[in-house]
C-alpha cells in the first residue's frame, strides 16, 4: 500500500521548524548564550516540532476534527464571545490543568495521571528555554559569589546558589522526575494488576511510553547524584544516556500516545457543543416531536457523514436518520427488522 504524504502538513511543519529557529536564534542573542553541548537536544525538538504539526495537519484535516475546529471557533467569535472564551477557559481549567475528567473515574487515576501530566509540562517548561539559550545564569559583574538568571541575554534578578531560590532553581527538573517517576510507577502497577488494562494493553501503545518516561526521569537523577555523592564520577556517561533518553522520547512523540497532549486541547471545543443544545435551537425529531439535541451539531454531523461517503437519506424521503431522535430510531430499526423477516420479529415492545 503506497503512503501518501500531506502536502500542506509539510509545509506547516517547515514553518514551524523555521520559526522555532528563528526564536532560538534571537532568544540566544544570535547563539551567544547556546549551549552547543545540547545539539542533540536542539535536533531532536526541532524533528519533534516537525513532526508534531505535521500530524496535528493531518488530524485537523479529517472531515470531524476540521468540522469540530471549524464549530468550535464560530462559536467562541460571535454575540456570545465573552461567555464562550469564558466557558473554554474554565474548560482547559478543569481538564487541562486539574484533571478532573481523569478524577472522575478514580482518585487512584488522579493522582496518576496528575503526577505525570504535571511533571512532564513543568519539565518543559524548564528545559526547552535552557537548551534554546533563552535563560541562562551567570555571576554578577564584581561578584563571584551570587547568581544572575539572564532571560533573553537580559539580566534579572539576583540569587544566592545556596539559598532557597537556588535550591528551587537547580532541583526544579528533579522535582519533575520524582513526580513521574512515581506516576509511571502507579501505572505500571496498575497495568500489571487491574485485569481490564491487562487484556486491552499494547506494547507499542501503553508499555513504552512509561519505559521512555522512566528512562528519561531516572536518568536525570543519576547525574544529580552522580554530582554530589559521587564527585562527578561517571558523570559523562550518565549525561550521554540521558541525552540519548531524552531523544527518543522527543522523537517518539509525534507518533506515540504522548500526541494526545496536543489533541487533548482542541477537544475543549465540546464545551461549546453542549451549551449549544442547552441554549440554542434544538433539533426537532420529526417522528416524535421531541428535541435530542443541537440544530448546530445535527447539521455538523450529516456534513461529516456525506464527506466521509455515508448516505443516510432514501432517494424518496427528505429525512436523514440524523433528524431522527435515537428512541424514533431504535422504532426504525425494529420495524425494518419486521419487514425483512416479513413480519417474524415483534415490535409491540412486549
Amino acid at each position: 500500500m503506497l503512503m501518501r504524504l500531506y502536502p500542506a502538513g509539510i509545509l506547516r511543519g517547515l514553518l514551524g521548524v523555521a520559526i522555532l529557529s528563528a526564536l532560538v536564534v534571537l532568544g540566544s542573542r544570535k547563539l551567544i548564550y547556546f549551549d552547543a553541548a545540547l545539539v542533540p537536544y536542539l535536533i531532536a525538538t526541532v524533528f519533534a516540532v516537525f513532526g508534531s504539526v505535521y500530524r496535528y495537519s493531518v488530524w485537523l484535516s479529517r472531515p470531524p476534527t476540521r468540522v469540530l475546529w471549524q464549530r468550535s471557533l464560530a462559536l467562541v467569535f460571535n454575540k456570545n464571545f465573552f461567555a464562550n472564551t469564558a466557558l473554554v477557559f474554565k474548560a482547559v481549567f478543569e481538564n487541562m490543568v486539574l484533571q478532573k475528567f481523569i478524577g472522575r473515574r478514580s482518585a487512584y487515576r488522579w493522582v496518576m495521571h496528575f503526577l505525570l501530566a504535571w511533571g512532564c509540562v513543568m519539565g518543559f517548561a524548564i528545559t526547552f528555554p535552557l537548551v534554546f539559550g533563552w535563560l541562562h545564569f551567570a555571576h554578577p559583574t564584581g561578584d563571584a559569589y551570587m547568581y544572575q538568571l539572564h532571560v533573553f541575554g537580559f539580566a534579572t534578578m539576583i540569587f544566592d546558589p545556596y539559598g532557597f531560590i537556588g535550591y528551587l532553581f537547580f532541583n526544579s527538573l528533579n522535582f519533575c522526575s520524582v513526580m513521574i517517576i512515581v506516576g509511571c510507577s502507579m501505572a505500571f502497577a496498575r497495568r500489571l494488576i487491574h485485569p481490564g488494562e491487562m487484556t486491552t494493553q499494547t506494547f507499542a501503545n501503553d508499555i513504552l511510553p512509561l519505559l521512555i518516561l522512566m528512562a528519561v526521569a531516572l536518568s536525570g537523577l543519576c547525574l544529580t547524584f552522580s554530582t554530589h555523592y559521587l564527585g562527578g564520577q561517571h558523570y559523562r556517561i550518565l549525561s550521554t544516556v540521558h541525552c540519548w533518553t531524552v531523544v527518543s522520547f522527543l522523537v517518539y512523540l509525534p507518533f506515540g500516545k504522548f500526541f494526545h497532549i496536543f489533541q487533548r486541547a482542541s477537544q475543549m471545543g465540546a464545551q461549546l457543543y453542549i451549551k449549544e443544545k442547552q441554549e440554542g435551537s434544538l433539533a426537532i425529531c420529526p417522528k416524535t416531536g421531541e428535541g435530542f439535541t443541537s440544530q448546530v451539531q445535527k447539521g455538523d454531523v450529516k456534513t461529516i457523514l456525506r464527506e466521509l461517503g455515508f448516505q443516510f437519506e432514501p432517494d424518496d424521503q427528505k429525512i436523514s436518520v440524523q433528524d431522527l431522535s435515537p428512541a424514533a430510531r431504535r422504532q426504525l430499526l425494529m420495524t425494518t427488522q419486521h419487514q425483512r423477516l416479513k413480519g417474524k420479529f415483534d415490535i409491540s415492545g412486549q
